[in-house]
């Protein structure tokens, strides 16, 4: 069975002078070791992970955890090093992860000899002349449509200015859906809609992880089928649980079987559940009943001696006593 590949490091480079990087020091100038701690640690695990890492509410809680740094402490060194340009401001709004130009040109180099390096063009920070100097890397896209019209890019462009490019094409792409539905729909009704769905972006990023685009796009088949109460409230569900968007989707499906599509009916389906709890219980009581010798009430009862069979043994016994005798 062949190895699965490795995306992050084992090691990283970390100069001695690490500490005299001017975004390194204002950020000790306000959390003092904390902060230098929690940042050579944020990069260990940027490099384990490969080159940039998903911050969301899950991870900093177990970032927390793990360094025994309050959470609050630790939003605020992550938040300093984005202010300061420690990691890449927009990258963090757009996508939810932490990265920089630095982390992945170190990264880059790290894996120079590795074989189809996967790395996500959106997420890219260096220059197309840059990217050039790796071969091995095996740019794909969050949008493989856009990014095949945009092949043709001159490779003096900056990833800032083709990142503009791909959102520029992504909404206009967005807009002529719009505009398709727009002929089939009521325009309040779009907005609503899109209120709707605003609002659930929010929610989720907040309670439960960053939305990608994948996750937007599953978020706006679901509001087709349910009100946007239903999705808030498998957001509160799987935020209570400490679980991911996979935990929420499985709810969310489990409404669509039992017929939820209003808030009004989750009512209804709790109280089924809890009905099918208690049907299951009671049948597990009743055909896994305790057996007579493991109750409080059993009693042993030695059974009637049989006086003929105990002269029989007691005659046999006898015999052999005279045998070993003689």
């Amino acid at each position: 069975m062949a190895r699965p590949l490795q995306s992050g490091l084992n090691y990283f480079p970390l100069d001695v002078t690490f500490d005299q990087d001017d975004k390194i020091a204002l950020i000790e100038s306000d959390f003092g070791i904390e902060g230098f701690t929690v940042i050579v640690k944020l990069l260990m695990k940027i490099y384990s992970e490969g080159y940039s890492y998903h911050w969301g509410e899950k991870e900093v809680k177990l970032f927390s955890r793990r360094t025994g740094i309050a959470v609050s402490t630790v939003t605020d060194i992550v938040e300093a090093g984005l202010h300061w340009g420690l990691f890449s401001l927009p990258l963090f709004n757009d996508y939810g992860i932490l990265t920089s130009r630095g982390i992945q040109k170190r990264y880059f180099e790290a894996v120079s000899r590795r074989k189809d390096v996967p790395v996500i063009r959106e997420h890219v920070l260096l220059s197309e002349q840059e990217i050039e100097k790796y071969p091995n890397l095996s740019i794909v896209s969050l949008y493989p449509e856009i990014l095949a019209e945009t092949s043709c890019v001159d490779s003096d462009v900056d990833s800032t200015e083709l990142m503009s490019t791909l959102t520029t094409q992504s909404k206009v792409k967005e807009s002529r859906v719009k505009e398709s539905k727009s002929s089939s729909q009521d325009e309040k009704g779009s907005n609503d809609s899109d209120d709707d769905l605003l609002h659930i972006l929010k929610e989720l990023e907040s309670k439960v992880q960053v939305p990608t685009p994948q996750i937007e796009k599953q978020l706006k088949d679901w509001l087709a089928l349910f009100d946007q109460s239903v999705i808030l409230e498998a957001i509160r569900r799987t935020h209570m649980s400490g679980k991911s968007f996979a935990y929420m989707n499985a709810i969310l499906t489990d409404f669509q079987k039992k017929g939820v599509r209003s808030f009004e009916d989750i009512s209804a389906y709790d109280r089924s559940f809890k009905n099918r709890q208690k049907s299951f219980t009671n049948h597990v009581s009743k055909s896994e009943s305790l057996p007579d010798w493991a109750k409080d009430e059993y009693t042993v009862v030695d059974d009637p001696v049989d006086e003929d069979m105990n002269q029989k043994v007691m005659d046999s016994l006898n015999r052999i006593r005279q045998k070993r005798q003689h």
